[in-house]
């Protein structure tokens, strides 16, 4: 009697180890990244087309802002990267070739999104 006992709780436990083992889920490791370039002189002006950057040491990632200003970018691991943003301003008859820089840093967390605003001026 004792023996069937033991058999149906050790199955029990058995089972349920084997049920947390595969419903376990797995952690979303990709860190997505979204910077927004914006004018220091009016904040509420956002900056298309500008040339963005997201780098140190040998991670790089490069790109234009859209229309919204934003650049979006996804990266495999957390890091503390630099962010670089620079709009440049073609030469008129008027006016020289003129261009715009901002820079900030942004942490990337895994399974988060990470936004972070770059002021040009």
């Amino acid at each position: 009697m004792k023996t069937i006992f033991k058999r149906k709780i050790l199955s029990l436990l058995l089972i349920t180890a084997i049920a947390i083992i595969f419903t376990t889920c797995k952690k979303d490791k990709e860190c997505k990244a979204i910077i927004t370039v914006k004018k220091l002189s009016d904040t509420l002006i956002v900056v298309p087309q500008a040339e963005v950057e997201i780098h140190k040491s040998d991670v790089y990632a490069r790109g234009v802002s859209d229309g919204n200003g934003q650049f979006h970018y996804t990266f495999t691991l957390e890091a503390i990267l630099d962010v670089d943003a620079i709009l440049r301003i073609p030469a008129d008859s008027v006016n020289p070739a003129d261009s715009l820089t901002g820079y900030s840093i942004i942490r990337l967390i895994p399974g988060k999104t990470a936004y972070k605003t770059v002021f040009v001026d």
